[in-house]
């Protein structure tokens, strides 16, 4: 029963339009995107863990240091590296194969 959430505990997180069946003749849908804990406390929690992955998120780290660049026109999730991080996967990859060779993967 939602009568039994505490206000404090939950928090609106987006909003989104849709149409019915995908088909823009018909009715618009309202999407409502939200979460809703036990206390204040555990929403507070999980918002501080949201920020810290947007923080981390390591499409903007990516691009901050000039790794990488991401062109949803090419299609979603493409990455297309830069020199430095051509570099920086190439060294890494190397590591992980030499290591799996060396024990015997």
């Amino acid at each position: 029963n939602t009568g039994d959430l505490d206000p404090k505990a939950i928090q609106l997180e987006s909003v989104a339009g849709a149409y019915w069946r995908g088909d823009e003749n018909l009715a618009m849908l309202q999407r409502i995107y939200g979460t809703a804990w036990e206390n204040k406390e555990q929403l507070d929690a999980y918002l501080e863990m949201k920020a810290e992955a947007a923080r981390r998120d390591h499409r903007k780290i990516g691009a901050e240091l000039n790794l990488f660049s991401i062109q949803d026109d090419a299609g979603g999730g493409l990455v297309f590296w830069h020199p430095k991080g051509a570099k920086m996967r190439h060294i890494m990859e190397t590591f992980w194969k030499d290591l799996h060779l060396a024990r015997g993967y």
